[in-house]
């Protein structure tokens, strides 16, 4: 992704998108996240005016294993258009 300046990971999906609510780190992203990870990463974000959507640009979807958590809506939707989603096809 271009415009991004670093990637920063804690090992921790919660403790990554606590560092979005603490503005430590403008965005986080993860795709196979479990629900216990969103849920207390969401309740963090969004009590700091934060948003947390599905990547791909839409309402987050929690059992979707799927997130996106940025600082302002603006920018969670431009970089929603810059994640590339790979779907496998199932047998």
């Amino acid at each position: 992704m271009p415009p991004v300046h670093g990637l920063r990971a804690l090992g921790s999906p919660a403790l990554n998108m606590a560092m979005v609510a603490c503005g430590a780190a403008d965005a986080y992203f993860e795709f196979g996240i479990y629900i216990w990870d969103i849920a207390a990463g969401e309740l963090l974000i969004t009590e700091t005016e934060g948003v947390v959507m599905n990547p791909a640009g839409s309402k987050v979807d929690r059992v979707s294993r799927r997130v996106l958590g940025a600082k302002s809506c603006e920018l969670a939707e431009s970089l929603a258009k810059n994640l590339v989603q790979f779907y496998p096809e199932r047998d």
